[in-house]
């Protein structure tokens, strides 16, 4: 979930939090109202009972008992309940009208408040004031009306959290989007930085702090570019020390190792003319000597062809690469193709270099790590740059490949040249996949 998200929904829950908070304490502010009118019924009751007596000329008057409870409906607050008897009015009880509250509260909502508020006590008053004002009351609080007065009070308190929570969801997550909508693009650069598209900047916008991470996020992708430009042209240096080297190595095997290969084979073919007949094993060991150098001549020449590839300026690099291809079928029974539909002439001799190392290091890792029947080599061009496969049915799979150096060199000189290595499997064997970039691979010198 989005950080936007996140926000959004926990803005929504603190509303709602708030919501049940002002229901609850609503609730409860109805029952302290109604305890509250209770104590009031009592303070007025009794103050009637008592003032009554003394000041009603009538008091031994039969319809003084019904003047006194019509003066004590007209002082009760409603959903009060007064019980009271004094020495000429035997005990009565009567309740006020509760209609005020409105319509009666559901019987759920009844239960509900039953078991978790107190119901207002009853309020009992007694004076004996004089031997003829002497009276009991008491004030009670119909069930019934207190969990109505709640659910009036609840009602009006969730109108008022609606309006108000409709406000504030509405302007809090338009603000919310707002001000977190550099989020979206500071996330966005960040992935495409790890997925290697260095060029990616932020723009500068929102809060402060938003401007500080993309300030931050652009100074991390500045020196991601220079660290991997450096780091491109240091791989390319040594990639062109190591050539270099293999170049001046195949050059000395040739001038001396391959000469004195050259001249111990003559020494052993003229033992092996002259050896007396009397000793026919001198004849034998010069022979064998002679076999040896052969074998040995045979895997110098494939040295040779593995440290200094053709003359790719003169002879291009598809006839390079069926040359070295035609090597591996004398030496094999495997079959080896090759289709290439790459414009040579727009690429620089090092490009051209590194794509046929990276065909021979594919083949050779091929021919290593399996046991295939075809090995095919595909060099084309597409929208994603310059692509070279090489696929073979040798039965070997991706995670059996280990990093040894032939996938380390191509890995450097891919990564060299801006672009991406990919060992696939395949039904029968296994796939590897280079593909570089147009303006890397003409721009190389």
């Amino acid at each position: 979930m989005s950080l936007r998200m996140r926000l959004v929904l926990t803005l929504w829950l603190v509303v709602l939090a708030a919501g049940i908070v002002t229901v609850t304490f609503a609730a409860a502010g109805a029952y302290a109202t109604a305890d509250r009118m209770t104590r009031n019924t009592l303070t007025r009751a009794g103050y009637v009972l008592e003032r009554a007596y003394h000041m009603e000329p009538r008091a031994g008057d039969p319809l003084y008992a019904e003047m006194t409870a019509i003066k004590l409906l007209g002082l009760m607050d409603p959903g009060t309940c007064i019980r009271f008897e004094q020495r000429l009015i035997p005990e009565r009880r009567l309740c006020a009208s509760w209609q005020a509250f409105g319509p009666v509260a559901p019987d759920g909502f009844r239960q509900l408040v039953t078991r978790v508020f107190e119901a207002p006590s009853p309020a009992v008053e007694e004076d004996s004031g004089s031997p003829y004002g002497i009276y009991s009351v008491e004030v009670s609080f119909d069930a019934v009306a207190a969990a109505t007065l709640a659910w009036q009070r609840v009602t009006l308190a969730l109108w008022q959290t609606a309006g108000m929570a409709a406000g504030v969801l509405l302007l809090g997550t338009v603000a919310i989007v707002a001000r977190l909508g550099p989020v979206g693009g500071i996330v966005d650069a960040l992935d495409r930085l790890s997925h290697g598209n260095l060029d990616t900047r932020v723009g500068v916008t929102g809060a402060a702090e938003f401007r500080r991470i993309a300030e931050a996020v652009n100074r991390l992708g500045e020196q991601l570019r220079s660290g991997t430009e450096a780091r491109r042209r240091l791989t390319r240096q040594l990639i062109e020390v190591e050539d270099t080297e293999r170049r001046q190595l195949a050059r000395d095997l040739h001038d001396e190792f391959g000469q004195m290969l050259t001249a111990t084979a003559a020494l052993a073919a003229s033992i092996r003319l002259i050896a007396p007949p009397e000793h026919p094993s001198v004849a034998e060991d010069a022979e064998a000597i002679g076999t040896n150098i052969r074998a040995m001549m045979t895997c110098l020449r494939g040295a040779f062809a593995r440290l200094r590839p053709p003359d790719l300026d003169e002879i291009g690099l598809a006839a390079s690469l069926r040359g070295m291809l035609s090597g591996w079928q004398s030496q094999t029974s495997a079959r080896f193709t090759l289709e290439s539909t790459l414009r040579e002439a727009s690429l620089s001799g090092p490009v051209l270099l590194d794509l046929y190392r990276i065909v021979q290091e594919g083949v050779t890792n091929a021919m290593r790590h399996g046991a295939p029947s075809k090995v095919d080599v595909a060099l084309r061009e597409d929208a994603a740059g310059i692509v070279v496969e090489v696929e073979d049915n040798g039965g070997g799979r991706a995670d059996d490949s280990a990093p040894g150096h032939g996938l380390l060199g191509m890995a450097e000189r891919t990564e060299a040249m801006g672009g991406t290595l990919e060992m696939q499997d395949t039904a029968q064997g296994f796939r590897l996949r280079v593909t570089l970039p147009y303006a890397q691979a003409r721009s190389a010198a």
